[in-house]
């Protein structure tokens, strides 16, 4: 594939700015087709930065003691996905292998949100969530305080379906583009926040509650298998290609 390529762009940027990086083309594509940004659920704001976000079905199981413990893949590498419809307006889109690794390792404060603001559910900071870059994606696990009221709150609203997505908030570092600005390949992306939200986008995202993996792991229906949080990720992924709602 013929590729135009962005560099690198270390640091953060100063708040109140446009991160989402998308090239004039793309922007113009969007526009024609009468395509908002933010209220496709392409952007979303954090801290007044704009920022990209892609989403997709949360699922959540108690523990034995039933406290919440979220634990699956915000993205799964190699796995394209349309983005606004895909072509003619919108793009093909695919976080490339390792593409989240330098942020994780240099553990950027990422924190577990409501719709990507509001009280932090759990966070790098306080070591209640752990996001780790392994060799199938960003594996997210966040740990909610159950005695935080704002927090059980949202828990009862993935419980009932009403918050049922898991939206990732990036910005892309390095990133390459096909000649016509219809495929886009991510190579590097910072972390900003993984949060709960009613809608999603990204097919090879899910995200479930450890108790489930460790039931079936206790019951040996994992044993030299795929986990079924991946399975499920890849089974999307392989199915469909959905556009953003």
């Amino acid at each position: 594939m013929s590729t135009s390529t962005t560099g690198t762009i270390e640091g953060r940027a100063p708040a109140g700015r446009d991160l989402t990086r998308l090239p004039d083309e793309v922007r113009a594509r969007l526009s024609e087709g009468g395509l908002d940004l933010t209220e496709a659920g392409i952007t979303v704001r954090q801290a007044g930065n704009l920022l990209e976000a892609r989403r997709r079905p949360l699922e959540l199981r108690a523990d034995e003691e039933g406290n919440p413990i979220l634990d699956g893949y915000a993205t799964v590498y190699e796995h394209p996905y349309d983005v606004a419809g895909g072509p003619p307006y919108g793009w093909t889109e695919t976080f490339a292998a390792g593409s989240c690794r330098k942020s994780v390792a240099e553990r950027d404060d990422v924190s577990f949100l409501y719709n990507h603001q509001g009280l932090v559910m759990a966070s790098i900071r306080a070591r209640t969530l752990i996001l780790e870059s392994d060799d199938n994606g960003l594996r997210v696990e966040a740990h909610p305080n159950p005695k935080m009221q704002f927090a059980a709150d949202v828990v009862a609203m993935i419980e009932r379906g009403d918050a049922d997505e898991m939206s990732l908030a990036f910005r892309a570092i390095r990133q390459e583009w096909n000649d016509d600005y219809t495929e886009r390949r991510i190579l590097e992306a910072r972390l900003y926040d993984v949060s709960s939200v009613e809608s999603g986008a990204n097919p090879a995202t899910v995200i479930q509650a450890r108790a489930e993996r460790e039931r079936e792991l206790e019951e040996g229906r994992l044993e030299g298998r795929t986990s079924l949080v991946l399975a499920r990720a890849m089974a999307d992924a392989a199915r469909s290609r959905a556009p953003i709602h």
